[in-house]
């Protein structure tokens, strides 16, 4: 590969794929360090980008980007797409947008990946990392490009600083240098197998950020999750963590808002990485006492008819429907729907939790697969409808019970993102109350 920090940057042809949020910021990057930059994206028009001083393609990605001696590929791009294997043939190296970012930054990188529980435990460590002091800027798949931040270092003359990254599957594809100094493993359960050829191989893509860890850095991983118990040999820098961690230090569990055992996890992975810089542990207490769940993760809505209503938009998969169903006691009238992107096991999973599933609330693409999976087994109704299923829910519900939308499946049958799903769910609610 081309030695990018030892070049001048006239002299690098730099494709960029893909003109996403992380692909127009890397081209920001990249157009700020004086590059030659072709980008070239395959769904928007030409009245939809706004490119001073960098040359761009739509409506394909044509065989010009072929003659990049980079190419970055943003994460919403699948490997397997014609332009990627010509390039692959050409022995063209491509990198992730995460990469690229990482090659001009001086400051320390934490990088969170896992399954579930990515968001909430990033937010924690920054705001515990902010309470401490640092520079800490938050980055990643949470909505903020890595490039981004990256820019505003180089812009900026601030000390202390430390970059806080949520890191998905898909921006751990193309990393051969990425070079962090903690990494963090949550859990490893089925997802993206529309993306990916077998859960193994899902698994190994997970993996790959324990390559990306420097020979002097630390790796983090939760003991309690079977997957990585079996995949990872832990070795002098590996730290693990559990759930049990949180209940076995001085913590009133009842005055803290992040409730359930996969949250107890998340807050143990925060405590593992405040230990290795050593933030004084009443730093730690009081940031996670005032923090409190992010929107669309199990979050609380309202109570209606004394029922108590949340939204857990952000469930994409049964692993995180499962523990959203955990947190509570009550009998549970439960949403579920969407995409679901594995012919996922819901009967399992609601057999496990029959002691106080009442009904299953079916909607969208696979809302009908769904309901035939546990038709005979629970109670159960089907409407592709999403405002439908929704009153249909709310009108299955008792005094004291829990309404739990939580689909266990991705949102782009009707929905832009997990965000506008849970916005529509609330605005239903609203409506009804």
């Amino acid at each position: 590969m081309i030695d990018i920090k030892n070049t001048n940057p006239r002299d690098v042809k730099l494709g960029i794929l893909g003109a996403g949020k992380s692909g127009l910021s890397v081209s920001k990057l990249a157009k700020y360090l004086g590059f030659n930059i072709l980008l070239s994206e395959s769904n928007k028009s030409q009245n939809e980008l706004n490119l001073e001083g960098i040359d761009f393609e739509v409506g394909g990605h044509s065989d010009k980007i072929l003659d990049s001696d980079l190419i970055i590929k943003s994460p919403g791009i699948p490997s397997d797409i014609s332009i990627i294997k010509k390039a692959i043939k050409k022995n063209i190296p491509i990198i992730s947008e995460i990469e690229f970012a990482s090659w001009f930054s001086d400051s320390p990188i934490i990088g969170v990946t896992g399954t579930n529980g990515k968001t909430t435990t990033v937010n924690l460590v920054h705001n515990i990392f902010l309470k401490a002091g640092f520079e800490s800027m938050l980055g990643g798949n949470v909505g903020i490009p890595f490039s981004d931040n990256v820019y505003k270092e180089i812009l900026s003359k601030n000390e202390n600083r430390i970059h806080i990254l949520e890191l998905s599957s898909f921006q751990l594809e193309h990393i051969p240098y990425l070079s962090l100094d903690v990494a963090c493993i949550l859990n490893i359960s089925r997802d993206h197998l529309d993306r990916y050829n077998s859960f193994e191989e899902y698994t190994n893509t997970k993996l790959n950020i324990i390559k990306a860890v420097k020979p002097n850095g630390f790796i983090t991983f939760n003991n309690d999750d079977y997957i990585l118990k079996e995949k990872i040999i832990n070795k002098n820098n590996m730290i693990p963590f559990s759930y049990k961690d949180v209940q076995s230090e001085i913590f009133k569990l009842d005055e803290i808002h992040l409730r359930g055992t996969h949250n107890h996890s998340n807050i143990s992975a925060a405590l593992a990485i405040s230990k290795i810089y050593n933030i004084d542990f009443e730093i730690f207490i009081k940031s996670i006492e005032k923090f409190k769940p992010l929107p669309h993760r199990i979050e609380y809505v309202i109570t209606l008819n004394k029922t108590k209503i949340y939204n857990d938009s952000k469930s994409t998969n049964i692993d995180s429907m499962s523990a959203a169903i955990d947190t509570f006691n009550q009998n549970i009238v439960i949403i579920v729907g969407g995409v679901d992107k594995e012919s996922s096991d819901f009967l399992n999973i609601f057999r496990q939790h029959s002691n106080k599933i009442t009904h299953v609330i079916c909607y969208g693409e696979s809302g009908q697969s769904i309901f035939n999976q546990i038709k005979n087994h629970i109670k159960s109704s089907y409407n592709k409808n999403f405002e439908i299923s929704v009153s249909n829910a709310i009108s299955k519900c008792k005094g004291g019970d829990v309404l739990l939308f939580s689909p266990g499946c991705a949102s782009y049958d009707q929905f832009k993102n997990y965000i506008d799903r849970g916005n529509k769910f609330k605005e239903i609610i609203f409506g009804l109350s």
